[in-house]
């Protein structure tokens, strides 16, 4: 085996770019460093090396820090690039999962913690690389203690000279995590907004007083062309939902839909009145409008709802499937799979269906659903 006098030498031997050789040597100083006589004399290893350690903080980082923002941008397509295995492996398993789970159940705020693999690379795309080419090297492997080797005063040095990627790298990391949050609490605030517009616990008023005030308000705001005028028309036609003058609600709606298309809750209270004036096959439609905007399980299970009622029985399954991969504890949900399944003469998928609708209600509570779960279980004895 060939013999190297320290840890640089190998780090030189290795067939990588000078550029990452510099990277190595900066890891091995600031991780490993006397990290194996730290360890033998239970005293933790960033207490070693304290001629760098006594810098101040910033110089500290201009020595240690390289953050990798090629692994930002590919996340663990990065990791595989590199050979860097079995991590590899490991993140893109994950976010393929997050990716098909996000396309599956069309939760689009699943697709953000893709961000954190991202983030996760690039913090340690370094470290796992150094692990991959050093530490697995056979030399080291045999000779850990060369790991412990003084530090090269010439070379820490020469990074010390270097200029400071402090203030941009923390202005990336605190700019990129506000705009993730921001980006999350507005997803956030949409999801509860829609959400209670679907169960309609959202009401633009209460009492006919206040829904009139609504709509003389909202024919001010339209007249004076204000700004989001969408919004205006939306609580226009809630609020003529709520004083149950539906054709004046519908009409609204139509108008807020024409002043913009994307705007979710126009979709989602116009289903909900055509639902009920049982105009099947509009409602669906316009939740199939409504999924294109913002393809959530609650809204699939609106649209297999108006797909069974209109007796279309495969388009309702496509639905529901949508639906309870979104919410797989939902036991209603997976009933109503189910039901769809029996028409379509599917007993055995129906049967399968209803016994997750049974361990959704246990999970809840099997005491409180016991009467649910006895009528699901007297039902699927009857299912051939």
């Amino acid at each position: 085996m060939r013999s190297f006098r320290n840890i640089y030498n190998v780090i030189d031997s290795l067939d990588i770019s000078n550029g990452w050789k510099r990277v190595f040597k900066k890891i091995q100083v600031s991780y490993y460093h006397n990290f194996y006589q730290g360890k033998a004399n239970d005293v933790h290893f960033w207490r070693y090396g304290q001629n760098i350690m006594a810098l101040s903080a910033e110089d500290r980082f201009k020595f240690f820090t390289k953050f990798n923002f090629f692994a930002l941008v590919f996340g663990p397509l990065y990791y595989i690039a590199k050979f860097i295995f079995p991590k590899a492996i490991i993140l893109m398993l994950i976010e393929c999962g997050i990716i098909y789970y996000s396309y599956s159940t069309f939760n689009s705020l699943i697709l953000l913690t893709c961000i954190l693999v991202h983030f996760y690379a690039a913090a340690f795309a370094n470290l796992d690389y150094f692990t991959c080419k050093v530490l697995n090297n056979k030399y080291v492997k045999n000779s850990p203690e060369i790991l412990s080797d003084a530090i090269d005063e010439n070379f820490a040095q020469s990074v010390l000279k270097e200029q400071s990627l402090r203030v941009p790298f923390v202005s990336f990391v605190i700019f990129g995590l506000l705009f993730t949050s921001f980006f999350v609490y507005l997803k956030v605030s949409q999801y509860i907004e829609y959400k209670n517009i679907i169960n309609q616990k959202s009401r633009i008023c209460t009492t006919k007083t206040s829904c009139y005030n609504t709509l003389t308000k909202t024919a001010a705001n339209i007249k004076g062309n204000v700004p989001n005028i969408y919004k205006e028309y939306y609580n226009m036609g809630a609020a003529y939902y709520e004083l149950g003058n539906k054709n004046k609600a519908l009409e609204a709606l139509n108008y807020s839909i024409v002043k913009n298309s994307s705007y979710l809750p126009s979709y989602l209270l116009k289903g909900i009145i055509l639902t009920e004036f049982k105009q099947y096959n509009m409602a669906a439609q316009t939740y199939e409008s409504a999924a294109k905007i913002s393809p959530q399980g609650e809204i699939f299970y609106l649209l297999g709802s108006t797909y069974y009622k209109e007796g279309k029985f495969t388009e309702a399954k496509a639905a529901f499937e949508k639906s309870v991969r979104a919410y797989p504890n939902r036991a209603t949900y997976w009933e109503a799979l189910a039901y769809t399944k029996i028409y379509l003469k599917d007993g055995t998928g129906a049967k399968s269906d209803l016994n997750n609708a049974i361990k959704a209600l246990k999970k809840d509570g099997e005491r409180k659903n016991a009467h649910k779960i006895e009528r699901i279980e007297t039902y699927m004895r009857n299912i051939r």
